[in-house]
C-alpha cells in the first residue's frame, strides 16, 4: 500500500486555530545526487559545470520566489525564506527544470534531492545554525534524486495552499532523534502504476516517464539503516568510534548508491517520451527505455488493467492527443 496523501487543506497536528504563528524561516536544502561518481566517470571540469549550472539554476528559483541564497556548497545550495509557501513553491520550480533539463540532456541527465523545514535558526555573520537547519540538511541528505521531503511544521504553514504531500511516516534521522517526514507531490501525473510487492513505481507525466523504487524496497533501505546504527551503538572506545563514523559515511551515501544503481539500469531518473516505448500483449506490460534493457511485468506483477491503460495514456501523450 503507498502512503497516505494528505489532501490539500486538511488539518495538520501542531496548532490551533487563531493562534498567532511564530516567527520563523523556512530552511531549504538542494544538492544534485551522485554527484562524486559523476566526477569520478566524467571528470573535473565536466563536473564544475554542472555543478555551476545547477547552483546557477537554483540560485535563480530562489531569487524569484523571495528567498536568500545563505551559501552554496559545492554542488548545492543552502537557501532561506520568510515563508514556508514560498520555499515549497520554489523547490517544485527547481524539481522541474532540472526535469526540463534532463529532457533536452538525456544523455548527461541528474538528478537532484531537496529538504525543506520550518522553524527559528541561529544568525550570526550572515550564516545559519540550529536545530531547523540540521532538520533540513537531513532530509535533503535522506531525499533520493527527485525527492523533495519536508518536515511537519512545512507542511502545517502550507495548508490550503493546493499543494499535496505523501506522508512517510516517521524515520531516526542521525543527530535529531525519529521525526515524522512527508514528500512534496510535485509532478503531474497522468498515470502510475505500483507493482504488487510495492517494489517499483512507473510514473507516467506529461512529457516524461519516471521509474522510481517503491515503498517496499524504500523500507528495506531504512531497515539497513537502522541496523548500521543499531550496531555502532553497541560497539565502544576507538571500535565504536570507528563503526560510528562507518555509519555516517554509509547513511549520507545510501540514497546516492541507490540512484546511482537505478540509473546504471537505466531507471531512478526522468525520461523523455521520445524515448520510451511500451506495449501489451499476453498480459504481460513491456516498456522499454532508449539504450537500456526493458522493464517486463507480468500479472503476477501489475493489474492487466491498469497496464493496459497505461500503454494507452502513453500513446494518446506522444501522439498529443492528451494535455
Amino acid at each position: 500500500m503507498d502512503p497516505p496523501e494528505v489532501a490539500p487543506g486538511a488539518p495538520r497536528s501542531g496548532g490551533e486555530e487563531g493562534t498567532p504563528e511564530k516567527p520563523g524561516q523556512a530552511i531549504l536544502f538542494a544538492d544534485i545526487r551522485g554527484f562524486t561518481s559523476y566526477t569520478r566517470e566524467r571528470g573535473d571540469e565536466q563536473a564544475y559545470r554542472l555543478a555551476k549550472a545547477f547552483t546557477t539554476l537554483a540560485e535563480g528559483r530562489v531569487a524569484e520566489h523571495g528567498g536568500r541564497v545563505v551559501k552554496t556548497l559545492g554542488d548545492g545550495i543552502m537557501a532561506a525564506f520568510p515563508g514556508a509557501l514560498a520555499s515549497v513553491v520554489c523547490a517544485k520550480g527547481i524539481q522541474e527544470e532540472v526535469a526540463r533539463r534532463n529532457a533536452a540532456h538525456p544523455d548527461d541527465a541528474v538528478t537532484t534531492g531537496i529538504g525543506i523545514a520550518w522553524g527559528t535558526p541561529i544568525e550570526e555573520d550572515g550564516d545559519l545554525f540550529g536545530f531547523v537547519v540540521n532538520l533540513a540538511q537531513r532530509l535533503a541528505d535522506r531525499a533520493r534524486g527527485g525527492q523533495i521531503l519536508v518536515s511537519p511544521a512545512v507542511v502545517e504553514r502550507t495548508a490550503g495552499e493546493g499543494i499535496r504531500y505523501l506522508y512517510l511516516g516517521t524515520h531516526d534521522l542521525k543527530g535529531l532523534g525519529p521525526q515524522e517526514i512527508y514528500e512534496l507531490v510535485w509532478r503531474d501525473e497522468i498515470a502510475r502504476i505500483t507493482t504488487k510487492e510495492g517494489r517499483l513505481n512507473l510514473v507516467l507525466t506529461k512529457d516524461a516517464l519516471v521509474v522510481e523504487l517503491g515503498k517496499a524496497v524504500q523500507e528495506q533501505v531504512q531497515l539497513v539503516r537502522k541496523l548500521l546504527s543499531d550496531r555502532a551503538g553497541r560497539r565502544r572506545g576507538l571500535r565504536g568510534f570507528l563503526t560510528s563514523r562507518t555509519v555516517g559515511f554509509l547513511e549520507r551515501r545510501i540514497p546516492q548508491m541507490v540512484d546511482r544503481a537505478l540509473f546504471q539500469a537505466g531507471f531512478g531518473l526522468e525520461h523523455p517520451l521520445t524515448d520510451v516505448t511500451a506495449s501489451f500483449r499476453r498480459n504481460t506490460l513491456t516498456v522499454k527505455i532508449r539504450g537500456h534493457r526493458g522493464i517486463r511485468l507480468g500479472p503476477k506483477d501489475v493489474d492487466p488493467w491498469l497496464a493496459a491503460e497505461f500503454v494507452a495514456k502513453l500513446s494518446q501523450l506522444k501522439a498529443g492527443l492528451l494535455h
